[in-house]
């Protein structure tokens, strides 16, 4: 997996301080560290996944990240999705995730949006690099698959229920490369969620921060990644279980 030859930029010394633990890795080093102050990264969905993606993104040296999520806090929320407190109650996720992140990382240019993901949201998305689905629900999922697909832009899926997970990469930007739909066509709309049927706190973190690292490799360009695979985990049982994605030459959305 390789990455496009971007423009170099001038890292300050605190960049090479903040981010001294990436520049040590051989696959990253200035570089890649280079690749990624330059991409914008759009998160759409700021709940047990959202919040672990939104969090190591801003601190991984990611340039600008974009958030979207039309709810507030509630206290069922405090039990998984870790950038909200008890004194957040009640007040926009996407506000408060802003503001908890540019804590974080003061350098980081991010912005936040609280409104509902729909049609209209395609002017949000024209600039991003990538995609990063962090929804719970089906209906969701298959429009911002639409939508990546319509601006060609790479999708990295996540979904957790119970003590499950899944995540992968969607190269929607690529020709002839199997979608979000090829996989799960014609769901119904009232497909469970984890608040019909709960979820394992830890889960959504797991989830999260693997979306967070498939993302890091997808812009950078190293490592194999999940790139048309779906990963199952499963941390009742602890097992993690990785098979091929194919195109579905009658999906309805891609071709």
């Amino acid at each position: 997996m390789k990455a496009k030859k971007i423009n170099k930029l001038q890292l300050s010394n605190d960049d090479l301080l903040r981010y001294n633990k990436h520049i040590l890795l051989e696959e990253i080093q200035t570089d890649g560290l280079e690749i990624l102050k330059q991409k914008h990264v759009a998160i759409i969905g700021l709940g047990g996944l959202g919040c672990p993606v939104a969090q190591y993104l801003s601190t991984s040296g990611v340039g600008k990240i974009t958030l979207i999520d039309h709810d507030v806090v509630e206290e069922t929320n405090l039990q998984r999705q870790i950038l909200y407190t008890s004194e957040d109650l009640g007040l926009y996720k996407a506000d408060v995730a802003c503001k908890r992140l540019k804590i974080l990382n003061p350098d980081i240019n991010i912005e936040g949006y609280s409104v509902r993901f729909t049609n209209d949201s395609v002017s949000l998305m024209k600039d991003v690099d990538i995609i990063i689905d962090a929804t719970d629900n089906f209906k969701s999922r298959s429009l911002i698959n639409k939508i990546s697909l319509l601006l060609k832009k790479p999708l990295v899926m996540g979904a957790a229920i119970k003590m499950q997970g899944q995540v992968a990469v969607f190269r929607n930007d690529l020709f002839d490369m199997p979608c979000y739909n090829c996989l799960y066509d014609d769901m119904e709309d009232e497909m469970s969620s984890c608040i019909d049927l709960g979820v394992l706190s830890t889960l959504t973190g797991t989830i999260g921060s693997l979306q967070a690292t498939e993302a890091i490799k997808t812009l950078v360009g190293f490592g194999e990644s999940l790139e048309s695979k779906l990963l199952l985990v499963d941390l009742k049982h602890m097992s993690f279980r990785t098979v091929k994605i194919t195109k579905d030459n009658k999906c309805k959305i891609c071709n």
